[in-house]
């Protein structure tokens, strides 16, 4: 019976869940709505037009036709209260699917829609993001010089994107600070594999590490490839690490929690859509007979969404296993993609995933607002660090106070500086800034000026990608150890 239902994705907002083969005859009579013309009806089409009109030939500004259309059509979705309703772009609907490819060209960020505002939801590996210093969190409100914060959230995607090798500034709001950080970053080829896996030696255990991005088309295939290889590698664990990933395919999850869930009386989970007015519900049962011989920990943060978390509640809640982090985003509803003639999408919610034991998860209107960890687990303060950026060239100097001189107060202190990170620059932050100058040859002034700032930004990416200052992972692996 399930199987029926084909390539539902289930993700956030900008990455959002897609598609399956119904018969929609949901008011395809004529009679079920309000006449064109019926007033009564909240709804005539020449008055509309009439509107539309009025502000053209009347208003002071220069509106054009394919602008007010576009925010008419947008405007429709305001009266749904439903973050995950929505239309996209053609410019959107591609990075859709950019996000679930193995491959994109751009900065390296996932970019989540929260009230027009384009937020980050996850900074790729190695990408000129995390070079940068962005990080999950972000809200971007520049671009190239030009204030975007009050323009609509398609304007503000479509000037991100452009051809690899040219350069765009990026300046975005940051939760606990004041001042916009900015960032300048070259567009490259972004390797984005949905599948990355290793292993580590924890107490002469051999722990494998299979991480999964996002549940994209070859998602499915690719973990059971790299699940071969670890298990021919003689795992006596595994660590299935679902943090920062904001969703996929629901096939591709279905295929995936399928290689380590067993029959049972429980579902893997179930899905619930109305279907010509009524309730349908479908439920996604396990054909293992045998579990894994080895045990399963899965890894979450705040940025797990959608087919993570039915990933997630699977395992803990019908295989067992712990699941380790931060509560998850809370995103518990399904859309599908309904292509326009315009090129364009209308990106519709039409259900919704319950958890093995029948619990909606969703931030806004669920059972429980999130996937709860077995044991919470927080995760290094200091992995969101990000490079100093001097703005205009301007050195961070002593007796001042700055969103920069907080961060390079945090990379101090992950050094091992014992300083405050409020922001002012005080004689202890100086004397710290001059250790690290002798320590890594610079000119001593007790400022942040550009060789120093590129010398600290070096040293935080340092940081930020040894897996040993990972606390979450680290957590994980010591689970194995007892």
């Amino acid at each position: 019976m399930k199987r029926l239902f084909v390539l539902f994705t289930l993700l956030i907002s900008a990455v959002t869940l897609s598609a399956c083969e119904l018969d929609w005859n949901v008011n395809d009579d004529p009679g079920n709505g309000p006449n064109e013309n019926d007033l009564d009806g909240n709804y005539n089409a020449e008055v509309f037009e009439e509107v539309l009109e009025a502000l053209q030939d009347n208003h002071y500004q220069d509106l054009s036709d394919e602008a007010l259309y576009e925010a008419a059509l947008r405007g429709l979705f305001d009266a749904i209260d439903d973050p995950h309703t929505n239309y996209m772009t053609q410019e959107e609907r591609q990075q859709f699917r950019d996000d679930l490819g193995e491959e994109f060209v751009g900065v390296g960020i996932t970019i989540e829609r929260v009230d027009e505002d384009p937020v980050v939801t996850k900074v790729w590996t190695d990408s000129p993001a995390e070079r940068a210093g962005m990080m999950p969190g972000d809200v971007i409100t520049h671009i190239d010089g030009d204030d975007y914060s009050d323009r609509p959230y398609h304007e503000r995607i479509e000037s991100l994107l452009g051809e690899e090798g040219t350069t765009v500034e990026v300046g975005v709001e940051r939760p606990g600070t004041e001042e916009i950080i900015y960032f300048t970053m070259e567009r490259e080829s972004i390797p984005n594999p949905t599948v990355v896996h290793d292993t580590f030696e924890v107490d002469g255990r051999t722990i494998g590490h299979l991480e999964i991005n996002s549940f994209g088309e070859q998602t499915a295939a690719l973990s059971e490839e790299a699940l071969d290889e670890l298990e021919n590698d003689g795992i006596d664990g595994l660590i299935v690490d679902l943090r920062d990933n904001t969703g996929g395919y629901l096939a591709a999850v279905d295929d995936i929690l399928d290689m380590f869930l067993t029959e049972g009386e429980q579902p893997m989970f179930t899905i619930e859509q109305r279907v010509g007015g009524e309730w349908v519900s479908i439920d996604y049962d396990a054909s293992g007979e045998e579990a894994r011989d080895y045990d399963i920990v899965t890894l979450i943060n705040g940025s797990s969404a959608s087919a993570s978390e039915v990933f997630a509640a699977g395992m803990k809640e019908k295989g067992g296993y712990e699941v380790f982090g931060e509560p998850s985003f809370g995103k518990g509803t399904m859309q599908q993609p309904i292509e326009l003639s315009s090129g364009s999408y209308v990106n519709v919610s039409l259900g919704r995933w319950l958890t093995p034991s029948g619990q909606w998860v969703d931030r806004i209107d669920g059972d429980i607002e999130y996937v709860e960890p077995t044991e919470i687990v927080e995760q290094n303060p200091y992995l969101y660090a990000y490079n100093v950026y001097l703005r205009d060239g301007e050195p961070l100097t002593y007796d001042t106070v700055a969103t920069e001189n907080e961060n390079v107060q945090a990379i101090l202190n992950a050094l091992g500086a014992d300083i405050r990170e409020d922001g002012y620059f005080d004689e202890d932050t100086r004397e710290a800034v001059e250790d690290f100058q002798n320590e890594h040859d610079l000119e001593i002034t007790g400022e942040v000026d550009e060789a120093t700032a590129a010398a600290l930004s070096e040293v935080i990416l340092e940081y930020r990608t040894d897996l040993s200052n990972d606390y979450q992972l680290q957590f994980a692996k010591d689970y194995f150890d007892e």
